[in-house]
């Protein structure tokens, strides 16, 4: 079976030292896949190339056997992202943003478009301006531009950022409906550790622009009593090295 995700060599390093080096990753298909690391370690960087927003300065990244550099097209044909803060039109309403992104799908209909915003619980704010919403109602937004295609592949750089308690339980239901009953794929990044853990089925600790760890989150507590104390340990294990 093709892998969802195969990164090689994955490298992109800034004037100031930061990004990610040489960065190898297999990522099965139905994965919930956690990226872990702190602020600045090279987390969205690395997702960005994943997503084709960021060329690497060497190394590639294949999704489903596409490569993201060379094929373009074929490699983001089943994916969803979200990267940094969901971007939204501020004078168009939610529905009218959602029907602007769903051009790019031709199967993507007006009941995909009120399946979608039902979902992320925007459905009774669907003539609502964007520009009137709070951080976690765009950043739900965004989550509903990101599944209208049904992708096969989610890549979502912090998508619990600005939501309230009751909008995180929602979105960790949402993660594991999707695996459970599509078989989509995830690779999240979060600095919300405890979020990771309820899940994800996979964790990849990222340190210094190096990924330093990856294994099952049910080794991982097997052996700690937490998937922050097992993150803590890593960082201040790498952090001496």
């Amino acid at each position: 079976m093709t892998k969802a995700i195969e990164i090689t060599g994955l490298t992109k390093v800034y004037k100031n030292g930061r990004g990610i080096e040489d960065l190898n990753l297999e990522v099965d298909q139905g994965d919930i896949f956690g990226f872990l690391g702190p602020n600045g370690a090279g987390k969205t960087t690395a997702m960005k190339m994943m997503a084709g927003l960021l060329r690497p300065d060497r190394g590639d990244v294949k999704l489903f056997g596409a490569s993201v550099t060379e094929q373009y097209v074929d490699a983001m044909k089943h994916v969803g992202c979200l990267i940094e803060t969901a971007e939204s039109f501020p004078y168009l309403t939610a529905n009218e943003n959602l029907k602007l992104f769903a051009n790019y799908y031709p199967e993507v209909d007006q009941r995909r478009i009120d399946q979608c915003l039902e979902i992320t619980g925007l459905l009774k704010y669907k003539h609502e301006k964007s520009k009137k919403f709070s951080l976690g109602m765009k950043q739900r937004l965004g989550v509903a531009a990101s599944i209208l295609s049904n992708p096969k592949l989610l890549i979502w750089d912090e998508p619990l950022n600005g939501l309230d308690v009751e909008g995180m339980l929602e979105m960790r239901k949402l993660i594991k409906q999707l695996a459970e009953q599509e078989g989509t794929t995830f690779f999240i990044s979060s600095h919300l550790i405890h979020d990771v853990e309820l899940t994800c089925t996979r964790i990849g600790v990222v340190y210094g622009g190096k990924l330093v760890n990856v294994d099952y989150t049910r080794n991982i507590l097997s052996n700690y009593s937490s998937l922050e104390n097992y993150f803590v340990s890593e960082v201040d294990r790498n952090g001496r090295v």
